[in-house]
């Protein structure tokens, strides 16, 4: 079982995710969450069974764009019929996971995860 996360760690993409229907995850390398918080609708946080499914999506990402030889990632966002869920690479091989209502304009989706993963810059160097 994931130890439970501190406020600051929990709140870290609050005022990045405003009142947006959005919710924001920073996964370390092996799919554990470090900040943010993903609530199912019955309100429990399901973080660490996203974690575990995301788990290695960053290597397997990097290794992909490796292998066409197209560089370095810096965004996935993929549509689903439910949601539209952005990755991106953050500080020490985390991925920051962005998933917002099918309602959120694509380029605020975008924009709220260039802001997440800043956050995370910040806060991964004051942990350090």
């Amino acid at each position: 079982m994931t130890p439970p996360l501190s406020e600051s760690a929990r709140t870290l993409f609050a005022t990045a995710i405003g009142e947006a229907e959005q919710t924001a995850l920073l996964l370390d390398s092996s799919g554990a969450p470090l900040a943010g918080s993903y609530l199912d609708q019955s309100g429990r946080d399901i973080s660490a069974e996203i974690g575990a499914a995301l788990s290695g999506v960053s290597r397997e990402v990097s290794r992909s764009m490796r292998l066409l030889s197209i560089g370095n990632w810096t965004a996935v966002v993929v549509e689903t019929d439910a949601a539209t869920i952005a990755l991106a690479p953050a500080a020490e091989d985390a991925v920051v996971l962005l998933a917002s209502s099918l309602t959120v304009p694509l380029g605020f989706v975008r924009r709220v995860l260039s802001r997440s993963v800043a956050l995370d810059i910040n806060w991964m160097r004051g942990r350090a």
